[in-house]
């Protein structure tokens, strides 16, 4: 096993804040002013009651993309120390998305979905010493 199949778990993720979020493509929009008319007060609604972004979900995936990047690469020769910092800073840069997005990303279903995926990662990287979340010292989603 490696790292690197953590990858293809990004995607589900990031699948699943979207559906919670209600965040539609605009090609979809496009879709939805077909059915209903352009002039739909609804649709008008959604679109200024929409705090966070498919911007925000994608620069969700860049984090958990950067975070694998290095631990495939602290992977090679494991270290607990250098496997926790790069937890530290995934952790807190979702802190800054998170409240970016006046607390709205990362609901506690999701939250927690990321916290198993970052946990998960850690172990399979190589950390030996692994306690019950390792995100729990600086999560705040």
């Amino acid at each position: 096993m490696s790292v690197g199949k953590f990858y293809d778990e990004i995607d589900g993720i990031l699948d699943s804040m979207t559906e919670y979020l209600g965040i539609r493509d605009e090609d979809e929009d496009d879709y939805y002013d077909d059915i209903f008319g352009e002039d739909d007060d609804d649709d008008n609604d959604y679109i200024d009651d929409v705090i966070c972004t498919r911007d925000d979900v994608d620069k969700c995936g860049i984090v958990l993309e950067k975070y694998i990047d290095e631990l495939i690469e602290l992977s090679k020769e494991p270290h607990d120390d250098l496997i926790m910092k790069a937890v530290e800073k995934a952790v807190r840069k979702l802190n800054k998305l998170n409240e970016a997005c006046e607390c709205e990303l990362l609901d506690s279903t999701v939250g927690d979905d990321i916290c198993d995926f970052i946990h998960n990662a850690a172990v399979e990287a190589g950390l030996s010493v692994v306690p019950e979340n390792v995100c729990d010292d600086w999560r705040e989603f």
